[in-house]
């Protein structure tokens, strides 16, 4: 899935970097451009921001400050991190819910130029909801395993290896 998402993410940038320059240099040299080209850089750049925060959430590499959580001992520590992913996956339920309304809405909306639905940019928000609280719910059952295991939290796993799960 990782590798998934880094190639769907680097073929974005690599699209909206082309059509970007190319649109500045229709205009600078010919007077002319790619009318669609801001239209679709946009929606190709919402695309992007959602599909690296999932990938940022998989690989652990949102900020996060644990300063306190890390001191805690086994059991506080393991219901910290428990309250923690109960919050994200409840913030991945309002952004699936305001997503699905603005999907729906937007749906029969075409983008001026493009034609394409003004929906599609908001269904960004569904994917990465969906994918982040499956995300959540596995770290979740792994964290569960671990615990019940006696082998620690994924807090602990950090402190051994000097950084964040």
């Amino acid at each position: 899935m990782s590798r998934i998402l880094e190639v769907l993410i680097v073929a974005g940038m690599a699209a909206m970097s082309a059509m970007v320059f190319l649109n500045v240099v229709l205009r600078y040299a010919f007077s002319s451009g790619i009318p669609f080209s801001v239209e679709i850089s946009r929606l190709i750049f919402v695309w992007l921001i959602f599909l690296g925060t999932i990938l940022a959430l998989k690989d652990g590499a949102h900020l996060c400050v644990d300063t306190l959580v890390r001191r805690l001992p086994r059991v506080p520590k393991f219901l910290c991190y428990w309250a923690s992913h109960l919050l994200m996956l409840w913030c991945c339920w309002l952004l699936w819910e305001g997503s699905w309304i603005q999907t729906a809405i937007n749906w029969s909306n075409a983008a001026p130029i493009s034609g394409i639905s003004v929906g599609v940019m908001y269904a960004a928000g569904l994917v990465a909801a969906a994918a982040m609280g499956v995300t959540l719910i596995g770290n979740l059952w792994r964290s569960f395993a671990d615990f019940a295991g006696g082998r620690g939290s994924p807090a602990d796993a950090a402190d051994e290896e000097g950084e964040r799960p």
